[in-house]
């Protein structure tokens, strides 16, 4: 706590002073200027490839997004020293607007409060204060009805485009790695969109001298991404794979309910998609398709493309050296998750071993579980839907040799419902932003 104090003294504001964007060829840049203070100036730049036919009146009018772009890309440069103003010099923004702001900064570094252990709430968090008051207006071209799918590589991805697969859409990969790359050409797309986005090397030479540093609501970043990109293509559909399990937090901070999956959850994402139709283009139509289901019947899902199983990546450890760590909290909950689905054989080469007979893993295991510490600040699903998993693959085994991990949890947690684990599998959560057409897609996949 001392430290965020003496930094906000030290650093009472950062500016957000200005955007860019130039067209080259078919790369569109946007390029942000931040400024810290005088010896601190962030230039972070993020590329939009394949933007044909783009006119120099069509760039104007997508100056809006670009701007928004700005307000939540600042977010990884503000969280260095949690300034108590922000001050915008290039654009404007309404008392709604400043809420939005402050309501997305402030959860979304939820994760970022609690590992540094601040403890503040969102009314004293900082105040905005725009010195050029323009208004970008609304987008008002009228969009195709065709969808753009962000795709990382991991397993929820891999079934939004397959059950989107014989629809008018188009896979978008913010940084591409191989397993996204390899996700798209397994499920037959023929081409996709790409963007990409570098962290300014400046923040990284401040986090190594000491400054703060921590998770940032990055699906939230990849909203106004893909915004730009649909509003780029003219495309309507912002296809996201995040599921209803992603509304359930890690721990608690104060009155902070932190949850490393924030700007995944139901809320944010009917935040963000009320914040696009009313600033932004009331034509986008920004939705989870997978919202209504749990992380146990995604499985169940993506159990049935075997194609995939050698191709997909969830593992963010080691995500860019395309590989599983297969020892952090991600790589064993999508092994347990999997688990009742998929036989041990084809787990095996997955993982490339089994992860239930893995001692060391037993600490991650059993803060998975909910019998020990808080979950795991990693995209995994809930206590009940894990358990439910464990207990399934513990019923349908040899009781009398578990693997190590299955035989601790059987000792310490005893008693079991049995009838848990089909009962999450028929669930579907009404709570969602599905519109006729894709409520059919998604009913006729279950």
């Amino acid at each position: 706590m001392k430290k965020i104090f003496e930094l906000r003294k030290a650093y009472p504001r950062i500016v957000y002073d200005s955007f860019d964007v130039r067209l080259d060829g078919d790369i569109l840049s946007v390029s942000y200027r931040f400024i810290q203070s005088d010896k601190i100036v962030y230039t972070p730049v993020i590329k939009f490839y394949g933007c044909l036919n783009l006119t120099s009146a069509r760039i104007e009018i997508l100056k809006n997004i670009f701007f928004n772009l700005g307000m939540i890309e600042l977010i990884s440069y503000y969280k260095a020293c949690c300034s108590p103003l922000i001050v915008i010099n290039c654009g404007g923004l309404d008392e709604f607007q400043k809420s939005f702001w402050k309501k997305m900064f402030f959860n979304g570094l939820g994760e970022f409060f609690y590992r540094n252990g601040i403890k503040i709430n969102e009314e004293d968090f900082f105040n905005i204060e725009c010195e050029d008051d323009i208004r970008f207006p609304p987008d008002e071209t009228v969009l195709s009805e065709s969808c753009i799918i962000p795709v990382g590589g991991g397993k929820d991805s891999v079934v939004t485009l397959e059950i989107l697969k014989d629809t008018d859409a188009i896979p978008f990969i913010l940084n591409p790695i191989p397993a996204s790359e390899r996700s798209v050409k397994t499920a037959g797309y023929k081409y996709f969109i790409r963007a990409e986005r570098k962290i300014d090397p400046v923040l990284l030479e401040m986090n190594r001298k000491g400054f703060l540093n921590g998770h940032t609501p990055f699906s939230a970043l990849l909203a106004f991404v893909s915004a730009a990109t649909a509003l780029i293509h003219g495309k309507k559909h912002i296809v996201l794979s995040n599921e209803g399990s992603a509304n359930e937090g890690n721990a608690v901070l104060g009155k902070i309910n932190v949850n490393h999956q924030y700007s995944k959850t139901f809320e944010a994402e009917c935040d963000i998609r009320n914040y696009f139709k009313k600033y932004i283009s009331k034509e986008l139509n920004y939705f989870s398709i997978l919202r209504p289901l749990n992380e146990l019947k995604i499985a169940s899902i993506f159990s049935g493309f075997k194609e995939h199983f050698r191709s997909f990546r969830s593992c963010n450890v080691g995500g860019r050296e395309d590989k599983w760590c297969a020892k952090c909290p991600k790589c064993l909950f999508t092994y347990i998750i999997l688990s009742p689905f998929i036989n041990a054989k084809d787990m095996k080469c997955i993982f490339g071993s089994d992860l239930y007979h893995d001692t060391t893993l037993e600490d991650t295991f059993f803060q998975l579980t909910g019998l020990d510490g808080i979950k795991p600040f990693e995209c995994v699903g809930t206590y009940e839907e894990i358990r439910a998993a464990v207990e399934k693959v513990i019923e349908i085994s040899d009781k009398t040799d578990l693997p190590y991990l299955l035989s601790q949890y059987r000792q310490r947690q005893g008693s079991t419902d049995p009838g848990k684990f089909e009962k999450l599998l028929k669930c579907y959560d009404d709570n969602n932003n599905l519109e006729g057409h894709f409520k059919k897609v998604l009913r006729s996949s279950l």
